[in-house]
């Protein structure tokens, strides 16, 4: 499939940024997230790229977190790009610090041969937590789905994260715990959405199993907006990914 990106970059590539996006101090502050969308080189597969990345010799200087989120059900998504690498770093310090220090050593691209990635779908966002009591993603990869959402008018940041947390209370008292984030954009793109009027709903089920079985929590009648109407957001259809668990730090 033709892609429309040539550029080949390291995955875990930061573009340095010095400012910090407030959005708000009732919402908890969480990783900082790099996103950048990828392309497999022809005759290249997901499983070939995700072996080659796990092999790579992940040391001190490497993001706490590499996942690669391959598209599922993503609409125009695959038109253009066939995964995403989501880097996962505790602070800007830590990034800005880590980043400089891979780059004195001058490594070789871990692309190299197998994926191009985009330049400018390179974004760094803000993972808040959701839901601290959750079952975790500790396996090798599991499904998830992510979801963008539009503030209502008058509503705020801070809204949407109480609604976030009301949906996972709503699935917890209906017996699924999964991991559940709630993004915000700190620095790239902004898309068709005024910068602080978006955010970007994430739930990731320790496995494919319980993906399925939270999927079908609502084909069986259950309703997770429950007590939380009206919304304060509005949102898209959510996307599907399965995400794969690249490289975990010792200190995450």
């Amino acid at each position: 499939m033709a892609k429309k990106t040539t550029l080949l970059i390291a995955a875990t590539m930061v573009t340095l940024f010095f400012t910090v996006a407030a959005h708000g101090q009732e919402v908890p502050p969480g990783a900082l997230v790099q996103i950048i969308d990828c392309s497999l080189q022809d005759g290249v597969t997901m499983a070939d790229a995700v072996a080659q990345a796990r092999s790579y010799s992940w040391d001190e200087t490497s993001p706490n977190l590499v996942f690669f989120r391959q598209s599922v059900y993503g609409g125009s998504y695959r038109e253009n790009y066939d995964f995403r690498i989501a880097s996962y770093f505790p602070s800007y310090s830590e990034m800005i610090s880590r980043y400089s220090a891979e780059k004195a050593r001058q490594r070789q691209t871990r692309s190299a041969g197998f994926f191009t990635c985009d330049p400018v779908t390179r974004r760094l966002i803000q993972a808040h937590p959701v839901n601290p009591e959750n079952d975790g993603f500790a396996g090798d990869g599991t499904l998830m789905t992510t979801r963008f959402c539009r503030l209502n008018d008058g509503k705020t940041i801070a809204d949407a994260h109480t609604f976030a947390q009301g949906v996972a209370s709503n699935f917890a008292n209906a017996g699924d715990t999964s991991l559940a984030q709630m993004y915000t954009l700190e620095q790239g793109p902004i898309g068709d959405t005024v910068y602080g009027r978006g955010v970007v709903f994430a739930t990731v089920p320790a496995t494919p199993a319980a993906f399925g079985e939270r999927q079908d929590l609502r084909r069986d009648g259950f309703d997770p907006l429950e007590g939380l109407r009206p919304l304060p957001v509005s949102c898209d259809a959510p996307a599907m990914w399965f995400t794969h668990a690249i490289h975990r730090g010792g200190n995450n």
